[in-house]
């Protein structure tokens, strides 16, 4: 197993690669789609979610209310990297490959944000202590 290999220091294995590992084995833990642990984790840990929030794929019948606004990706994005996480976000392309309009609008709107706020998000590190009352 992953655990017990010699190299498993100086490779990147995500949990996703058997039934029943997820959150058990690999250099990072996804554990679910949307993963969202709300604490501060012991292990390395990855949020990974789409911008529909119905699906992973591209859907024709989308409507805007189903994709996640800026300020919910923004949400996400504090919430996971507070915990320690990091923060995949998926786009689904058509079947020939192409980002709709809405997807590349939210990218661009974050690579914005980053551009301005990225020294905080790429240098941050997780909480040490954490109380929520």
């Amino acid at each position: 197993l992953y655990n017990d290999s010699p190299v498993k220091d100086t490779v990147v294995v995500n949990d996703r690669w058997g039934k029943g590992c997820d959150c058990k084995h690999g250099g990072y833990y996804t554990c679910a789609d949307r993963y969202d642990p709300g604490v501060l984790q012991t292990h390395k840990w990855e949020n990974a979610l789409t911008l529909d929030s119905q699906s992973w794929g591209y859907r024709r019948e989308a409507v805007l209310a189903d994709y996640l606004s800026m300020e919910e990706i923004l949400q996400k994005l504090a919430i996971t990297i507070s915990c320690g996480g990091n923060f995949l976000l998926n786009a689904g392309p058509t079947h020939d490959g192409r980002i709709t309009p809405i997807m590349e609008e939210r990218f661009r709107q974050l690579g914005s944000w980053l551009s301005v706020n990225g020294e905080a998000i790429y240098g941050s590190k997780p909480w040490t202590y954490q109380n929520d009352t």
